[in-house]
C-alpha cells in the first residue's frame, strides 16, 4: 500500500515509532497530571447542580445558604437496646445530649429539639395571645349579645347593672365557644396538640427510641462540611459512653447530612468499583477477541491516560462531578475504546499477512484514522451537543463525554505505535506469529439473508409497532414518581433502620421549603397569602401551613393585651355570680388565664422554637416555612408541580416573592429537561446526519446509514417502552448520544461494502469487529447497573437496548436494503454483489496487502471497523 507520508497521520505514527520513549513519558507526565487533578474532584449529589445558575429556584438556594446555612437536619436517634423498660434512660441521655449540642454554639448549631415540654408550656401560658385578634374581636361580640348587654360595643360586654338580677342566658352563651363547656378549655385544647409526646419526648411507635431534632448552621451541600459536622457530633455522643454502656443505649444517626454522606460514599465506592469492573471486562474481552496480550496492553494503557487527563481537565474547568456525570469514566472507556478496536485490527491483519511491525502500523493508521475519526467526532459531536443546553447536568456530561472520545482517538493513535514498539524491542514478535483475527462464516450468512426483503419488512412493521406503542405510551413515558430517581443506600442498614425509626418519632411530615423575605411584616404577609391558597382545591390537600416568628411571638401583642385586659375588667365577680355554676367556673379559668398575660420576647421563648427562622447574622422573623401535608405525596410529578406552584409567586404588597427548597428545585428540574431534552436530541440528530453526509460524501449512501440509525433508536424508543423503562432527566441524554455512537457501526459496515464492492464477505470480516466495539459500548452502560442511582440504572437499562437496537439494523437491515436494491449503494465501478464465498474472505485474485483499502482511503472511503479482519 502506498503511503502518504506528508499526511498528519503519517507524521504522528511515524514519530511514535522512531521516538516511543517520548511519547510514552509525554503520555504518562499527562496522564499523572490528570490523575492528581481527578483525585481532586468532588461529586455533588444536589440535584440544583444540574440546574442553570440563574433560575430562580437556584438563586434561592444560594440566598438560602448564605442567609440560613441550609435547612438540612441531623436525627440524632437514642435507643435503649432493652426495649421500652429502658425508655426513661434514653430520655435522660436524650436530654444531656440536646444540652451538649446546643453548647456547640449557633455557628455549628441553629436549633436542637428534644423535650418537647418547654415548647408545650409556652403555647400552654400564651394560648391568648395566639388568638388571631378578629376572632378575639367576634367572640366578644357573641358574648355580648349572649348577655343582652346593648349598651357594651366593646370587648366581651360582660359587666352588669348591679340591679340586674335577670340570669345569663346559658344557650346564647353556649355559642360563645370560650365560655362552652362541652369544649375542651384552650389550654386542654393545646395539651392535645402535644399528647402524642411521650413524657415530652418524640418517640418512635416501638417504645424504645427517642428522637433529637438537630438543625445544624451549615448546609449538607458540601460533604466535607457534613463530615467534619457528623465527626463532631458522634465525638459528643462518645463522651457518654459509660452512660451508654451502663443502661445499654445506642446513639444513631440520620437525617439530611448522615444521608447525603452516605450516599455521597456509596457514589465514590460505585464510581470506583462500576470503573474497575468495566475496564477489566472490556480487557478480558479484546484479549479473547484479538488473542494478544501485546495489543490489549497497548490499547488498555492508551485509553486509560485519555481518561485520567480528560477528568484533569474536568477539574480545570467545572471542578466538580454531579451523580450524573461521576459515571462517564465507565461509558467513555467502553466507547472510547472502540478506534482502537478498528486500529488493531488492521493491524493485526496485515501482521498475519507478513507484514513488519512499522508496515502494519503505518497502513493501519493511514486505513483507520478517518473512518475513526468520523466516529470520534459523531459521538464528540452527539456529546457536544448537550453543552448548549441551560441544564447543567446535559453541559456538563456534554463536555465530559465529548471532549473524552476526541483524547481518546488521539491518545489510541499517537500511544499505541509506541507502545508496540517498545514491546518489539523488549521481545520480537515474528509476523506470522499475530494470530488471525475471526469472521464470520460467508455460507451462513449467504443463508441467513437469503430472503432480504423479507428482513426489510420484518424491521417495517417493528418500526411502525415501536412508534405506534411510544406514541401510546408517551403520556405516560416520564418518570413522574420522584421516588424512582433517588439514591439507594447501600449495604448501610443502620442508617436506613435509624431513618425509619426517626421518621416515626417525628410523626409529622419533614417536607418544607424556606421563603426568604425582607422584613417580618412581608413574611407574616408571605404566610397569610398561603393560607388563603390553602382554600384554594389545587393546594388544599397539599400545604399542611405556613409559619413565620410570629407563631412563637404573637404578633399584635399590644392591641391584644388591651382587649385582653378589657376582657378582664369586664368579667367581674358580679357578672360571673350570674352565671350557671357550670359556666361561672370555666369563665373564672378563662379570666384567670386571661389576666396572667403580659407582653413576650425573643429572650423568653424556647430557644428551639425561634432558631428555626433565625440566620446567620443572627436576624429573627424574615423567613417563612411553609410545610407540605403527610399525605401530600409531592414525590409524585404532579402534586410536586403543584406543591412548588403553591409556594411561588406570592403577592405580598404589591410584589411577587417565591420560597426555596429541594422541593421547589426538583419541579424546576423536570421543566427543564421536557423543554430542553427534545431540542438537544433534534440538534444532535442534525449534527449526526451532516457529519455522516460530509465524511461518506454520497447522498444516498448517507441516507442509507442515516435512515438504518434512525431506525434504530426508534426501535429503542419501542424496546423502552414495551420495557415500561420511562424517561427522566438522567437516561434523557441517551437519545442525543445514541445517534454520535451508533451512526459508528452503520457507517463503518458500509464502508467495508464500497471498499470490497461485495455485501456478505465484508459484513463477514467487518462483522465480528463491530460486535465487539458494540460490546464494549454495552459493557460501558451495563456498569450503570450497579450505580445507587435508580434514575442512573435506568439510563444503563435505555442506553443497552440502544445499544443493541442499532447493532441489529447496522448488522442485519442495512445489508438487506443493499441486497434488496443494489443501487442504493451508489458511487463509481461496478455494482454492488452479494459475493461469494472463500476461508479469507476476500477475492481469489491476487492482490497486495491493503490494496483494497488503499484505494478506499484514497477515495475518502475509509472503511473503519470493516479493517478488523
Amino acid at each position: 500500500m502506498s503511503i502518504d507520508s506528508r499526511s498528519p497521520i503519517a507524521r504522528l505514527t511515524g514519530a511514535s515509532l522512531r521516538h516511543p520513549w517520548r511519547f510514552v513519558l509525554g503520555a504518562l507526565a499527562l496522564a499523572i497530571a490528570g490523575g492528581y487533578l481527578s483525585s481532586k474532584l468532588e461529586i455533588r449529589s444536589s440535584f440544583e447542580e444540574l440546574l442553570p445558575s440563574d433560575v430562580p429556584s437556584v438563586r434561592e438556594i444560594k440566598t438560602l445558604i448564605r442567609r440560613v446555612g441550609g435547612d438540612g437536619t441531623v436525627f440524632v436517634v437514642v435507643e435503649a437496646l432493652d426495649g421500652p423498660g429502658g425508655l426513661s434512660a434514653a430520655q435522660r441521655l436524650a436530654r444531656k445530649l440536646a444540652a451538649d449540642y446546643r453548647a456547640l454554639g449557633p455557628g455549628v448549631i441553629r436549633s436542637v429539639e428534644a423535650d418537647i415540654t418547654p415548647i408545650a408550656s409556652w403555647y400552654q401560658d400564651h394560648w391568648p395571645l395566639f388568638l388571631d385578634l378578629g376572632e378575639l374581636e367576634r367572640g366578644r361580640d357573641d358574648l355580648v349579645h349572649a348577655i343582652g348587654e346593648a349598651k357594651s360595643k366593646a370587648l366581651f360586654g360582660l359587666g352588669l347593672d348591679e340591679e340586674d338580677s335577670k340570669p345569663i342566658s346559658v344557650e346564647e352563651l353556649r355559642k360563645t365557644p370560650l365560655l362552652d363547656p362541652s369544649k375542651p378549655l384552650p389550654r386542654e385544647q393545646v395539651a392535645e396538640r402535644f399528647a402524642r409526646y411521650k413524657d415530652g419526648f418524640m418517640v418512635a411507635p416501638d417504645g424504645r427510641s427517642v428522637l433529637v431534632v438537630v438543625r445544624p448552621a451549615g448546609t449538607s451541600l458540601a460533604v466535607s462540611q457534613a463530615r467534619e459536622l457528623l465527626d463532631r457530633m458522634r465525638q459528643v455522643a462518645d463522651r457518654h459512653e459509660s452512660e451508654l454502656r451502663d443502661y445499654h443505649l445506642r446513639v444513631g444517626f440520620a437525617g439530611s447530612f448522615p444521608v447525603f454522606v452516605a450516599e455521597y460514599e456509596a457514589i465514590i465506592n460505585d464510581v470506583f468499583s462500576t470503573f474497575g469492573l468495566c475496564v477489566s471486562i472490556i480487557l478480558l474481552s479484546l484479549v479473547l477477541f484479538y488473542r494478544d496480550v501485546r495489543s490489549t496492553l497497548a490499547l488498555g494503557a492508551s485509553v486509560l491516560a485519555a481518561v485520567a487527563v480528560t477528568f484533569g481537565l474536568t477539574r480545570l474547568v467545572i471542578g466538580y462531578l454531579n451523580t450524573q456525570t461521576a459515571f462517564l469514566g465507565a461509558i467513555v472507556v467502553g466507547n472510547g475504546i472502540n478506534y482502537g478496536l478498528i486500529y488493531l485490527a488492521r493491524v493485526s491483519q496485515l501482521r498475519q499477512r507478513a507484514a513488519s511491525l512499522e508496515v502494519a502500523v503505518q497502513e493501519g493508521a493511514a486505513v483507520a484514522a478517518r473512518a475513526t475519526l468520523l466516529a470520534a467526532l459523531g459521538t464528540s459531536v452527539s456529546f457536544g451537543t448537550l453543552v448548549v443546553a441551560a441544564n447543567r447536568g446535559f453541559r456538563h456530561f456534554g463536555f465530559i463525554g465529548g471532549i473524552g472520545m476526541v483524547l481518546c482517538w488521539a491518545f489510541t493513535f499517537a500511544l499505541v505505535p509506541a507502545l508496540l514498539a517498545l514491546m518489539e524491542r523488549v521481545r520480537p514478535l515474528p509476523p506470522r506469529a499475530v494470530r488471525r483475527v475471526r469472521h464470520w462464516d460467508v455460507p451462513r450468512l449467504r443463508r441467513a439473508f437469503a430472503r432480504p426483503r423479507l428482513i426489510v419488512a420484518v424491521f417495517a412493521v417493528l418500526t411502525v409497532a415501536s412508534v405506534a406503542l411510544f406514541v401510546h405510551r408517551l403520556p405516560h413515558a416520564m418518570e413522574l414518581n420522584l421516588d424512582n430517581l433517588t439514591n439507594d443506600i447501600k449495604g448501610n442498614d443502620v442508617l436506613k433502620r435509624d431513618q425509619s425509626l426517626a421518621n416515626d418519632a417525628l410523626g409529622k411530615s419533614s417536607s418544607s421549603v424556606l421563603a426568604l423575605l425582607p422584613s417580618r411584616e412581608v413574611a407574616d404577609g408571605y404566610c397569610d397569602a398561603i393560607r388563603e391558597r390553602q382554600k384554594d382545591p389545587r393546594w388544599k390537600e397539599l400545604i399542611e401551613g405556613c409559619e413565620t416568628v410570629s407563631s412563637v411571638l404573637p404578633r399584635d401583642q399590644e392591641k391584644k393585651l388591651a382587649v385582653l385586659r378589657d376582657i378582664v375588667a369586664r368579667l367581674s365577680p358580679r357578672v360571673l355570680s350570674r352565671l350557671p355554676p357550670e359556666e361561672a367556673r370555666r369563665a373564672r379559668i378563662v379570666r384567670e388565664q386571661l389576666a396572667s398575660q403580659g407582653p413576650v420576647a425573643a429572650d423568653d421563648a424556647p430557644p428551639s422554637l425561634l432558631d428555626r427562622f433565625r440566620e446567620r447574622d443572627g436576624t429573627v422573623g424574615r423567613i417563612a416555612v411553609v410545610t407540605a401535608r403527610a399525605g401530600a405525596h409531592i414525590e409524585l410529578a404532579p402534586n410536586l408541580r403543584a406543591f412548588a406552584a403553591g409556594v411561588r409567586g406570592v403577592e405580598v404588597a404589591g410584589r411577587k416573592y417565591d420560597a426555596s427548597g429541594e422541593s421547589v428545585v426538583f419541579s424546576d428540574l423536570l421543566s427543564n429537561i421536557e423543554r430542553e431534552g427534545p431540542l438537544t436530541t433534534l440538534v444532535s440528530f442534525l449534527c449526526v446526519c451532516l457529519l455522516v453526509v460530509f465524511f461518506i460524501r454520497h447522498l444516498r449512501g448517507s441516507l442509507l446509514v442515516i435512515g438504518t440509525l434512525a431506525v434504530g433508536v426508534i426501535l429503542m424508543g419501542g424496546v423502552a417502552s414495551a420495557l415500561r423503562v420511562k424517561i427522566n432527566f438522567f437516561n434523557f441524554v441517551v437519545y442525543p448520544i445514541t445517534f454520535g455512537i451508533a451512526v459508528d457501526y452503520g457507517a463503518n459496515v458500509l464502508a467495508r461494502m464500497r471498499a470490497r464492492r461485495t455485501i456478505l464477505p465484508a459484513l463477514s470480516e467487518v462483522g465480528p469487529a463491530v460486535v465487539l466495539c458494540n460490546w464494549t459500548s454495552v459493557v460501558g452502560y451495563g456498569s450503570l447497573l450497579f450505580s445507587l442511582n435508580r434514575a442512573l440504572r435506568s439510563f444503563g437499562w435505555y442506553a443497552m437496548a440502544g445499544e443493541v437496537t442499532t447493532l441489529l439494523t447496522a448488522l442485519l437491515l442495512l445489508p438487506a436494503l443493499l441486497l434488496s436494491f443494489p443501487n442504493a449503494m451508489g458511487g463509481q465501478g461496478p455494482r454492488m454483489r452479494p459475493g461469494r464465498d472463500d476461508s479469507a474472505g476476500h477475492r481469489s485474485s491476487p492482490r497486495k496487502p491493503g490494496q483494497g483499502e488503499a484505494m478506499a482511503s484514497a477515495s475518502g472511503q475509509g472503511d473503519g471497523r470493516s479493517n478488523a479482519s
